[in-house]
C-alpha cells in the first residue's frame, strides 16, 4: 500500500513541477526506504539492541527514524538529476 501512495504522490508532485517520471522517482524511493528501514533493523539485531539511543527510548532511536531518509536522500538526488530536463 505504502509503495502504490507513493507512487500516486510522485506521479501528482511530479507534474505540478514538471517532472514526467514522478511515478518512477516515488516508487523507487519507496523500494529504497523499506531496503534502509530493514538494512538498519538487521544491523540492530545482530548487535541485540533495541533502541540505538536513549532520546527517543521505545521508539529505536533517533537512527530508527533517520535510516530510510539516509538511503533515499541520495537515490532521489540521483534521479532526479537523472529525469531533469536539459
Amino acid at each position: 500500500m505504502t509503495i502504490v501512495i507513493a507512487v500516486i504522490v510522485g506521479a501528482v508532485v511530479g507534474a505540478l513541477i514538471g517532472q514526467g517520471q514522478g511515478a518512477v522517482i516515488g516508487a523507487v524511493i519507496a523500494l529504497v526506504a523499506t531496503m534502509g528501514d530493514l538494512a538498519e533493523s538487521l544491523i540492530k539485531r545482530d548487535l541485540g539492541v533495541k533502541d540505538m539511543g536513549t532520546l527517543l527510548p521505545g521508539h529505536g532511536g533517533i537512527m530508527d527514524r533517520l535510516d530510510s531518509l539516509l538511503c533515499t536522500a541520495p537515490i532521489a538526488w540521483l534521479l532526479l538529476r537523472a529525469f531533469a530536463p536539459t
